[in-house]
């Protein structure tokens, strides 16, 4: 895989189980500007920031009870307060970052979520300690799956991107780390593992309890 010096870590689906509850908030907000989703409807825009999630809706079905400011509000609060709630762990969490500490790889997080919500879900699993760099999406000039992110992610850490791996759950995600020439590795949930495009990753692992078998670096 090359001379790999840094993993950098996607939250959502990643790092805690908090998609479903993504796909809830999103159901409960959108219904109050008549718009009614379903799970397969969230799951198109998996992987993008909160506005692009709005934007992208607001284009395909515009509404007129409130704006998009105020739905992206109302949107971000409510899963907020559900992650904070109810969001656990993936499985392999805390053995799959004390496994690349011990290796002693830079460790980073790059999520799309808005820095509110990676403070609070980073506090709330106690692992804020282990990353050296901790980057949102939110107000970069493109969000997953153009490859910014990662590319600025590399630069903080002070590694080229082609010496890092990406652990993602997401297509928008993979794409988005195979863009910035990274290796990858995915973990799409059940209903992911039958997209035959997550054929693009370097690795695709039913859990993180499966990173320590990859040879790494």
């Amino acid at each position: 895989m090359g001379q790999i010096k840094a993993v950098i870590f996607d939250m959502d689906g990643v790092l805690i189980n908090s998609e479903p509850l993504w796909r809830q908030a999103e159901i409960e907000t959108f219904k109050k500007v008549g718009l009614h989703f379903t799970d397969d409807m969230c799951k198109q825009t998996m992987g993008m920031r909160l506005s692009e999630v709005i934007e992208f809706w607001y284009q395909k079905t515009p509404w007129k009870k409130k704006s998009k400011q105020e739905i992206e509000k109302l949107l971000l609060k409510r899963v907020t307060e559900l992650i904070l709630d109810k969001g656990t762990a993936m499985k392999g969490v805390l053995s799959a970052l004390e496994y690349f500490k011990k290796k002693g790889f830079k460790i980073a997080l790059a999520s799309s979520s808005a820095k509110r919500l990676i403070n609070a879900v980073l506090n709330k699993l106690k692992i804020d300690n282990y990353f050296e760099v901790v980057m949102s999406a939110e107000f970069l000039s493109y969000g997953k799956p153009h490859p910014e992110i990662f590319i600025k992610t590399a630069s903080k850490l002070g590694v080229s991107p082609n010496q890092c791996i990406v652990i993602e759950d997401s297509l928008h995600g993979v794409l988005s780390a195979k863009a910035a020439l990274m290796q990858v590795i995915a973990i799409p949930d059940q209903e992911g593992k039958k997209d035959k495009k997550f054929v693009i990753a370097d690795h695709i692992l039913n859990s993180l309890e499966e990173v320590e078998k990859i040879k790494i670096g």
